[in-house]
Order: C-alpha cells, then structure tokens, then sequence
C-alpha cells in the first residue's frame, strides 16, 4: 500500500509547493547564478506540474462519483421490485394448474434462487439479469395467455438494462477509486520528493543567507497553509526530585567497577525519532 511522505492533507501539501515554486521564479536569477539547471523555465514548469496535480488530484471526486452511481442503482432496485414480485405473483397464479410449467418459468427466469427476504443488490443485478436473458417472446406470449401486463414486462425489462450498465459503472467506480488512490499518492509524493530537494539545497547552498533559508523552507511553507504539528504528550517523570547521589562503593571501586547510565536497548527515545522525521522538512 502506497503511503504518503508528507504531513498535512494532500491541497496543504500542493499549496505548500505552490508557494516554493512561486519563490523559486522570484528568486530564479539567484537561484539558477548558484545551480544552472533552475535556470528558466525550471520554476515556471514546477508550478504548472503542481497546478497540473492539484486539478488531477483535488478536481476529480471519484468518491462523489461512486456515491451517485450507489444511488441509482438503489433507485433502480426500489423501482424493479414491485416489478419483480408482481411478475412472480402472475406466474404462480397464472400457472396453478400446470405445475410442471410454473416451476420450469420460476427457474428459467431467475426466481428459484431469489431469497424471501434480505435481497442483495447483486441477487437483483443477477435476478433481472436472467430476465432479460430469458424472457423471449415466446415466454412473453405464454405470460400474455395467463393475464400478465405487457407494459409491465417491457417495463422490467428495461430497468434490467438500466441496472446491470448501472451495476457494471458502480463496479468500475470502486476499482478506479482504489488504483486512482495508489497512482495519485505515488505522483503527489514524487512531487513532494522534488519540491523538498530544492528546499534542501537552497538551504545547503545558502547556508549563511537566513531569509533563503526561511523562504525555502518547507515547514513553514506547510504551516502557512494552515497545517500545525500535534503536541507531543510529555511522559511523566519516574520521580519529582532528584535522587541523592548514591556514596561511592570502595568495595566496587576496587575491583574496577562503574557507574553508568543505562540506555534502553541502546536507542534513542521515540520521542527524538520522531523530531528527527519532522525536521526533514526544514
């Protein structure tokens, strides 16, 4: 699973880069005396890559997409289910004195593995699905014969289409929804990776200038935008008060004994890991 490098949300990281980018074309004669490749139109084609990925990325709501075609295919199923019930009451009722008849019908059109209740909406998909497929003319004109709505079985027919090309674009939404997110997060964090090396080089480059530094920092581009870094909780301390220190052990001393602190597993709090990751971005 693709996992994004950057703090904040996707637009607060763009925006971010927008802004060093806009920088990096302010300062492009400095930049570019000090490295020749950000020379123009390095800066101006970073932005529109950033303006390019923010309307990709931001413009498009796959999610908004896939909510609305659920809706219609809900809708749809509302709408066929009185249709389907009542086109099983026809072939049961129509069919009483040819049993043999009504249950080869309930069969070849789906309803023996319709359940009572708790229908699912692949049950309908599949249901409607072999209607359409085997509801021929010839078995229309015998529904005709028992009393059936002819307009009712166009009618049902018709919403079996609707369904299954609503069903199939429901589909296609959720698999495009998860590739979209694993291709977009890819590209924003090359993005993200392109944008901080410049901020690092700027800061390498122009070691001794603070206010290039401070314009090319990623962190405060970042918090510009609105981000803010949550509060690390403070462990509490073993003890309030120092101890007293322990008198020295002639007896230890001795024997070329000594005292130490001890560090847990030899590493570094993660407190201190995790300060060393945020500062990656200054």
């Amino acid at each position: 699973m693709t996992k994004r490098k950057y703090r904040g949300t996707d637009s607060q990281m763009l925006m971010a880069a927008y802004l060093i980018a806009d920088r990096g074309i302010e300062k492009a004669q400095l930049l570019a005396e000090r490295r020749p490749q950000w020379a123009d139109p390095f800066f101006p084609n970073l932005k529109a890559k950033i303006n390019e990925a923010f309307s990709k990325n931001m413009g498009v709501d796959i999610l908004a997409y896939q909510q609305e075609a659920t809706a219609k295919v809900k809708g749809i199923i509302a709408t066929a289910h009185r249709g389907i019930m009542d086109l099983k009451a026809e072939i049961e009722v129509g069919f009483r004195s040819s049993p043999t008849r009504r249950s080869v019908l309930l069969t070849e059109l789906g309803y023996d593995k319709l359940p009572k209740k708790n229908i699912s909406q692949s049950q309908y998909v599949q249901l409607l699905a072999t209607l359409r497929a085997n509801l021929t003319p010839a078995v229309k004109a015998e529904l005709l014969e028992v009393g059936a709505n002819p307009a009712a079985i166009d009618a049902l027919l018709q919403l079996a289409q609707q369904l299954i090309e609503a069903n199939d674009r429901q589909e296609s939404l959720k698999t495009n929804r998860k590739i979209l997110n694993a291709g977009n997060i890819a590209e924003l964090n090359a993005l993200y990776d392109e944008v901080t090396a410049v901020c690092k080089l700027v800061a390498t480059y122009f070691a001794g200038n603070q206010t290039m530094k401070e314009h090319f920092s990623f962190a405060k581009a970042l918090k510009a935008q609105g981000y803010m870094r949550r509060s690390k909780k403070k462990e509490p301390s073993a003890s309030p008060t120092k101890p007293e220190a322990a008198a020295p052990n002639p007896q230890a001393s001795s024997h070329g004994a000594s005292i130490a602190p001890t560090l847990i597993d030899g590493a570094p709090s993660a407190t201190v890991a995790n300060e060393k990751a945020a500062a990656a971005d200054e």
